[in-house]
């Protein structure tokens, strides 16, 4: 009840500064939309305002629980039929994980599609072609393709993701022992079901020597899901579509580590609940004299400071490939789970 209240209030206060920034943003550009569509356009933003705020929810909300056990001897009373922490707190260890549970196999492909609706409506609204535009790399677009016996290695400035267009293309065209054969430019390349149209492509030889090509359209290896799809943001991806469609744009060579922590960071989502859950009690339950309101609110507030400012750090360094994408995806949920759990089993010795 406590953490539900708890997240409540949270949503509502971030959706209304949500609210509040989106009309300003249609009355700033001077948009002819409804207030209506306005509103419904913020309602879909909801889900992804309560992925980022779930953890706080839960981590303020417990403590606020736990403050109450306190304050009303609860604990004490729970404490005097020789249960010991562990224990105690076995039933929200469980409320935890199964609150974990529940958002990955339900919430989360329900939160993908209604983001991507979202954000579907948000480019229409504000005619934000941006987004479509997509830089995988400082370097530019790189995928691999097959022209018949050749490997191709293509470079680009950047592309088009809802037409599957790549700009300004460089094709690498590779032999059997991987040598460079020739270069193909062309002012863009657009993938259709099986082929590749080019507009204005030329060859260049490895003597200077350039070639026009006319009806130029190769084959390819690719589908055309992986150009639609690249630029998609990783919580318009349904957990359960995230591991297949990580595998088919490695088969592109597109880089996919932020999208391999993304993935492994929402399978630990019930630790990381778990551990907060824990690390509310250990700042809340095990000093019980004088204990005070605002002191909960303070060492709250300290706690998702370093929490969230370690997540961050930590997923930056897996989306860098400083970190393997398994560790940058599990070690903040494991590092808050052992943290409360070393503070909680230290508290109950004293």
């Amino acid at each position: 009840m406590w953490v539900s209240g708890t997240l409540l209030i949270l949503l509502s206060f971030v959706s209304l500064i949500d609210f509040v920034e989106l009309f300003h943003r249609v009355s700033k550009y001077d948009l002819d939309v409804s207030n209506f569509n306005v509103f419904m356009l913020g309602l879909f933003n909801l889900p992804t305002l309560f992925d980022e705020i779930l953890p706080f929810g839960l981590l303020f909300g417990s403590a606020i629980c736990f403050y109450f056990w306190s304050k009303s001897r609860q604990i004490v009373a729970i404490r005097s039929f020789g249960l010991n922490i562990w224990q105690t707190l076995f039933p929200v260890i469980i409320a935890a994980g199964f609150i974990g549970l529940i958002h990955i196999l339900i919430l989360n492909p329900i939160s993908a599609i209604i983001s991507q609706q979202h954000d579907s409506q948000m480019n229409s609204i504000f005619k934000n072609q941006k987004n479509n535009l997509v830089s995988i790399s400082a370097s530019g677009i790189w995928l691999r393709d097959t022209f018949v016996n050749d490997k191709i290695i293509i470079n680009g400035s950047n592309m088009n993701t809802e037409k599957a267009i790549i700009f300004n293309p460089v094709l690498y065209v590779l032999n059997e022992s991987g040598g460079l054969k020739w270069l193909i430019t062309a002012k863009s390349m657009k993938l259709n079901t099986g082929f590749w149209v080019f507009d204005s492509p030329r060859r260049i030889k490895q003597d200077g020597k350039i070639e026009i090509l006319e009806n130029y359209n190769p084959e390819s290896t690719l589908e055309k899901s992986i150009m639609v799809n690249a630029g998609r943001p990783p919580r318009t991806i349904s957990i359960y579509a995230l591991s297949d469609y990580i595998d088919t744009l490695k088969t592109a060579g597109i880089p996919v580590e932020k999208l391999q922590v993304q993935f492994h960071k929402t399978l630990a989502l019930p630790i990381q609940l778990i551990g907060l859950a824990l690390l509310a009690a250990s700042f809340t339950l095990l000093n019980l004299v004088g204990q005070r309101g605002i002191r909960i609110i303070i060492y709250g507030l300290i706690a998702s400071f370093v929490y969230y400012f370690i997540s961050d750090l930590i997923f930056l360094l897996g989306h860098n490939s400083r970190l393997p994408e398994i560790i940058a995806g599990w070690l903040p949920s494991i590092l808050i789970l052992t943290i409360s759990g070393f503070l909680l089993a230290r508290g109950d010795e004293h």
